[in-house]
């Protein structure tokens, strides 16, 4: 009320007095990308210990200068006031910055125009006051440029009145980021930061009173840290925000230290200044953390032995068992077993190094990439004639390294490298949950939990190569088993019709035809000259170069269909702030789980019909080609794998965001607590 009544004072006297206004301002330090100066709101400083100052900067186009923790690519302003006379300290706010990137980097600050208030401090408020203000600070574009100014300006001691900045400097002090919470819509504010052998993790802890729209956090410490994006996970209502950020343990050298968080949403900015103590996590602690995550892979891997992706090679690995009943049997389910133990951890590599280069990581994204969906029809279809007895796969003899090379135990390596291959596009309500995790953590945990997977998936077979005597158990061979391969073969094909059709989405009805016609020259030259292995690898020379002639690419690409709005056409916020409630389907062709949610629940008529009823909007995401809008939308919502449904209101603008796997139930009641 006083600063209101002062404001409305000071008002009457600008009006009273308009016709004396006139600026108070340094001159402008000028600099190659950028010039700056300082500007006061009053003429004296009115006999107060302390008197506010704005320190101006004008950028030129696209150009940038930087926050108070910059990140990795420069360095924010510094001040020096040694040569002044009466000031014995000055302090410099910082306005609410924005994100940006400079050459792949990403750093926090602002462009255009930006006023910085300072709050010059007094010796003697009697007194003149002389400000000599040495200013080093960084620009950059496409290439950085140091700047450097030193700006004189001279505050007489008196009454003073409003100058023609007053305005400008109470606009800046007014956009400052809240000290004060009960200022803001935020009800409470946390900050705990915690570290075990790898990571240290700031955790921001926030309460609003009413809910969280789009919140950014921005980090302040004595360290320099980098610019990462924090882990975000919201209560139900979205009233509650958990903010976590993961740093190298290295990066934090002290225990205890001074942190600065700053939390914008919508038109509230709060700035929480705290002494943070680091919380050693003990070894129980972390190893019950680790051991967490490790069940949570492991079971998820386990689990992956009965889908209908992974059901027809793996049963491949159990009629070989059948047809050789022998003392071999430890070694092969041995063999088989380090070959998708091998291709998880190959998996995590690969992961790794695509984090490493900032590129996007998901599970099942190999499934976007034709030539690898070739790779994998082709080696289905030799599979598949192998079933139906057309040829028997022979290596050839240079591979013939040792006692463990022989034709059998490389089919083995393959089986459960193979396996791994086909599980993911069907995997993700199982091990989704394990897939986050590893995708938000240490290299290490990372690791862990793509071997941890491996092994689940690798317990059966590890189960009977620890007691083989259970193979004694399983049919005896015989005349059936013929008709067993004939069966394993039909499903073989009916995966190789699923790939087809994936690839179908690159490349059109030619391309298959001319792949059909590769497949009987294999099968005839293989039957006629008994060379198996030649000529696979000649088909499989000549099919991966098919997709080079642009005869054969894809020319219409369907990606909605009837009742659905295209997520590429449409903007999410745009809707949602028209009070409108969108449901969000993120799906690919190549995705089992996608596919068994729309046929059985998505197209259920009582879906449909409480669709319609409520208005909802249907919006749907086709990922099966790579895409950045999707990369962008998945990592803001802290997922690394489809399928991704949610629900989005005015009231839930982070989204109701529902379990991969589907149901009637959980659509319903979604509807019912976004329609409250």
């Amino acid at each position: 009320m006083i600063y209101i009544l002062q404001l409305f004072f000071l008002l009457i006297t600008l009006i009273s007095s308009s016709g004396s206004l006139y600026g108070l301002e340094s001159n402008w330090g000028i600099s190659d990308a950028s010039k700056v100066r300082l500007i006061s709101p009053l003429s004296h400083n009115n006999n107060k210990d302390k008197i506010i100052l704005g320190l101006e900067y004008h950028l030129e186009p696209e150009w940038k200068t930087y926050w108070q923790s910059p990140g990795e690519g420069g360095f924010p302003q510094e001040l020096s006031w040694n040569k002044s006379t009466n000031v014995s300290s000055i302090d410099i706010d910082w306005p609410t910055p924005s994100e940006f990137e400079i050459l792949g980097i990403k750093s926090i600050g602002y462009q255009e125009e930006v006023i910085f208030p300072l709050t010059v401090h007094l010796i003697d408020p009697q007194q003149p006051t002389s400000i000599n203000l040495s200013i080093n600070y960084l620009t950059c574009k496409e290439i950085c440029i140091p700047g450097n100014a030193n700006l004189d300006i001279e505050i007489p001691a008196g009454n003073g009145v409003p100058t023609n900045y007053f305005f400008t400097i109470e606009k800046a002090l007014s956009s400052l980021p809240q000290r004060n919470i009960n200022l803001t819509s935020f009800s409470g504010f946390n900050i705990t930061t915690s570290t075990d052998k790898e990571i240290t993790s700031i955790n921001l802890e926030a309460t609003t009173k009413s809910f969280f729209y789009n919140p950014k956090v921005y980090l302040h410490t004595p360290f320099g840290l980098p610019v990462i994006e924090p882990v975000l996970d919201y209560s139900l209502d979205q009233s509650t925000l958990n903010a976590t950020f993961y740093f190298d343990r290295e990066l934090i050298t002290t225990d205890s230290f001074e942190i600065s968080a700053l939390l914008v949403d919508q038109n509230h900015n709060f700035l929480f200044n705290t002494n943070s103590h680091i919380n050693e996590l003990d070894n129980i602690s972390y190893s019950n953390k680790f051991l967490f995550y490790f069940t949570i892979a492991l079971l998820g891997g386990l689990i992956l032995n009965v889908m209908p992706c992974v059901f027809p090679v793996l049963s491949i690995k159990l009629l070989a068992v059948l047809e050789n009943q022998q003392k071999t049997t430890r070694i092969s389910f041995l063999i088989t077993s380090f070959g998708i133990v091998t291709s998880f951890i190959l998996l995590a590599l690969i992961f790794l190094i695509m984090q490493q280069a900032n590129m996007t990581v998901a599970w099942g994204m190999q499934f976007q990439q034709p030539y690898y969906l070739l790779i994998i029809a082709f080696v289905l279809a030799v599979f598949m004639l192998n079933m139906f007895g057309l040829f028997e796969f022979r290596t050839p003899q240079f591979v013939y390294f040792s006692k463990f090379s022989h034709n059998k135990f490389i089919k083995d390596f393959f089986n459960g490298f193979f396996a791994t291959i086909m599980a993911t596009p069907c995997s993700a309500p199982f091990v989704g949950t394990a897939i986050t995790v590893a995708f938000t953590q240490s290299s290490f945990i990372l690791i862990s939990i793509f071997f941890a997977m491996g092994i689940g998936m690798s317990i059966p077979y590890l189960v009977v190569a620890l007691f083989p005597a259970l193979v004694s158990f399983f049919p005896k061979p015989g005349k059936w088993m013929q008709y067993v391969k004939y069966f394993l073969g039909i499903l073989l094909l009916l995966t190789l019709i699923w790939i087809a059709n994936i690839i179908l989405n690159h490349f059109n009805y030619y391309f298959i035809i001319a792949s059909i016609f590769l497949l009987i020259v294999i099968i005839f030259f293989t039957i006629r000259y008994s060379q198996s292995f030649i000529f696979i690898v000649i088909t499989l020379f000549i099919f991966l170069s098919l997709p080079l002639f642009s005869f054969f690419k894809q020319q219409h690409y369907e990606t909605v269909g009837e009742g659905w709005q295209d997520f590429f056409a449409i903007q999410i916020e745009d809707l949602i702030s028209n009070n409108e409630i969108v449901f969000l389907d993120i799906t690919a062709d190549w995705c089992a789980t996608c596919q068994f949610n729309k046929i059985n629940v998505l197209n259920n008529k009582e879906v449909i019909k409480a669709f319609n009823k409520n208005n909802i909007i249907k919006v749907r995401a086709d990922w099966t080609r790579p895409n950045k809008k999707i990369d962008i939308f998945l990592n803001k919502h802290n997922r690394f794998g489809i399928p991704f449904n949610a629900f989005f209101s005015k009231n839930y603008p982070r989204g109701i965001i529902l379990s991969e796997l589907l149901s009637e139930k959980k659509i319903l009641e979604a509807i019912k607590q976004i329609k409250q």
